[in-house]
């Protein structure tokens, strides 16, 4: 049975012209608020667009999306997009997504104001309540089973674009303001969704495939939010929970692979949340990764879209987190030369091929992608200049005049590039300038900068996965600390017991990649001989710590290495990359937490009568 949805009775200036941006901010709209248009549903005129028309347009839009025709998805959304609820939402999800992937103010205002008529479009379709009946709803639980099914997937698509506006109004604020409201809404979005599950669960429902593509949207948020939070650290968690959230990782993990594997819209959707997770965060955060379970999804789309750039990045993603460096370099290329509408999507890929030439040591080849990203790329020029200049410094002797004057320009000019972003400046961004600032002051010197973000980056136990290219690093690690601690070097002024911290911290970081972690620990050791005479590099100690811990949880000491886990997260504050620390810790934590969880669960098991 179809569901008409009937016409929208927009404003004149809305539908005459519904992304024209007007006044200040959009993000300042209160959408949470927006008028319940109580007689709106009596006076609606039929569209011709019903609800299964709207989801076979949205099939057919998902398919050209991923098969890189993005024109032609845009396209087939535009016709309805101030009438259907999926077409509005669908032209928003495709002004989101590259105004994520470039941070343009003027893109984001695009987005805002498509989500204007996509929150408009979905509260006149929600199911409406005079005051009586709201009073009503605060006393007993509304009568789910009443629901029609585009009072359904309104409340769903209401949910989703609360969500895309929660992201775009962070992004958009410059200061603390933005990010409150972009949490209220998070919090409205959130309750969304969880009225989104309980509709599901009573409400009979007049079409089967309504109900199946709006369970996956259901598995899709309701999983999405259970992840998310699950891997904020603990005082993050304690206050989402005192207002109402809460994160379960093993439920969200378990909806998001039921939503892969039943039909629905955002099946694909699923996949690719996914795989962001096993391939993306996982490894940011140093949690283990399911990549046979990438490996499967990657298969099913690649026989559905072969040349999507979506699947052909994560392809080169799990080929990198296996240690197959060339092959990754291979796919990196397919992806970028598969479709030519998106930039964004390239610059992605020069990343990753920049990291990959780094772990082979081809320093002016991955050079050659941080230049790419500098002259094309406005997400972190200041990012991509240090990062450019520590690849030619790590060419030392065979560095050339003119790379060696390009490094003196990057370092000098990466600062004036700094970002905010949300009202706060990129961690990464503010090491980086440090960095620049230590440059300078050494004369022109740093000590081993390349194999420093690659650890910092989260990439040693990557380079552990090619061990012909670990030795080789291993090997250029060891030679540099023979040299850093042979002899005193007077371009190091005071920052000798800095420089020498730092190569022993990589020297113990690399050998416990490389599963030798007695090694480690000696190493590390001899890092803490230095920490009163740390005059910059404090961050290393409680970095060193926790590589330490996972040493002895290597080495089955598991009480030791939780100790050392929760010391490093008290004992130390106030030092570079905090942040990026805190979230590793929690996830190293859980590790060790689930890991005692289980042994005393076989304990007490073999104990058992």
């Amino acid at each position: 049975m179809a569901f008409k949805q009937g016409c929208a009775p927009a404003t004149p200036t809305l539908m005459h012209d519904p992304y024209r941006v007007e006044g200040g901010s959009l993000a300042e709209d209160r959408f949470e608020d927006v008028e319940e248009f109580e007689d709106a549903k009596d006076e609606l005129l039929s569209s011709g667009m019903d609800l299964q028309a709207a989801f076979e347009d949205c099939e057919v839009a998902i398919r050209k999306f991923f098969n890189n025709d993005l024109a032609g998805a845009m396209s087939l959304m535009k016709h309805w997009e101030t009438t259907s609820l999926y077409h509005s939402l669908g032209t928003a999800i495709f002004q989101f997504i590259p105004a994520m992937l470039t941070f343009d103010q003027l893109q984001i205002s695009r987005t805002l104001a498509a989500l204007k008529v996509s929150l408009s479009i979905c509260n006149q379709y929600k199911r409406n309540y005079t005051f009586v009946e709201s009073i009503g709803t605060m006393i007993r639980k509304p009568n789910y089973v009443s629901f029609t099914d585009i009072e359904a997937h309104a409340e769903l698509c209401y949910a989703e674009a609360l969500l895309l506006q929660a992201a775009m109004t962070v992004m958009e604020g410059e200061d603390l303001t933005g990010l409150i409201k972009g949490t209220i809404k998070v919090k409205n979005c959130y309750n969304s969704y969880k009225e989104c599950a309980k509709i599901l669960e009573k409400k009979l429902w007049d079409s089967e495939q309504s109900r199946l593509h709006f369970q996956s949207g259901v598995r899709l948020g309701i999983a999405t939010f259970n992840v998310m939070i699950s891997l904020l650290p603990p005082k993050i968690i304690s206050l989402l929970e005192f207002v109402g959230f809460s994160g379960n990782k093993a439920l969200g993990l378990a909806e998001l692979d039921a939503g892969s594997k039943a039909p629905g819209l955002r099946s694909v959707l699923c996949d690719l949340t996914l795989l962001g997770y096993h391939l993306v965060i996982c490894h940011f955060i140093g949690a283990p990764s399911d990549l046979p379970a990438c490996e499967l999804i990657l298969q099913k789309q690649l026989k559905v879209f072969p040349q999507s750039v979506w699947f052909l990045m994560f392809k080169g993603r799990l080929e990198l987190m296996h240690g197959k460096f060339d092959a990754a370099i291979i796919t990196y290329q397919n992806a970028i030369h598969s479709q030519d509408q998106w930039h964004q999507f390239r610059h992605l890929c020069y990343w990753e091929t920049m990291w990959v030439y780094s772990l082979q040591m081809n320093y002016r080849e991955a050079a050659s992608y941080a230049n790419r990203l500098i002259e094309q790329s406005s997400w972190s020029k200041t990012i991509y200049s240090y990062s450019k200049a520590s690849l030619l410094l790590q060419l030392d002797d065979e560095i050339t005049p003119l790379e060696k004057q390009q490094c003196n320009d990057l370092m000098s000019t990466a600062a004036q590039f700094k970002q905010r972003i949300a009202g706060k400046s990129l961690p990464m961004e503010k090491f980086a300038i440090k960095r620049c600032a230590r440059y300078s002051a050494q004369g022109g010197n740093l000590v081993l900068p390349a194999i420093e973000l690659l650890c910092l980056w989260n990439m040693f136990h990557i380079l552990a996965k090619n061990d012909r290219q670990a030795q080789c690093v291993l090997r250029l690690i060891e030679t540099t600390r023979e040299h850093v601690e042979g002899r005193a070097y007077d371009w190091m002024g005071p920052y000798e017991a800095d420089n020498r911290a730092l190569v022993r911290f990589l020297h113990g970081s690399c050998l416990a990649a490389m599963n030798l972690p007695r090694l480690a620990l000696d190493t590390f050791d001899s890092v803490f001989k230095l920490k009163n005479d740390l005059k910059e590099d404090t961050f290393l100690l409680p970095y060193t710590v926790t590589e330490m811990a996972m040493c002895h949880y290597q080495l089955g000491d598991k009480d030791r290495a939780l100790h050392m886990l929760l010391e490093a997260r008290k004992k130390y504050s106030g030092y570079s990359l905090e942040s990026r620390l805190h979230f590793r810790l929690h996830s190293k934590i859980q590790i060790v937490k689930s890991s005692n969880n289980t042994t005393e669960a076989a304990a007490s098991s073999r104990s058992a009568p």
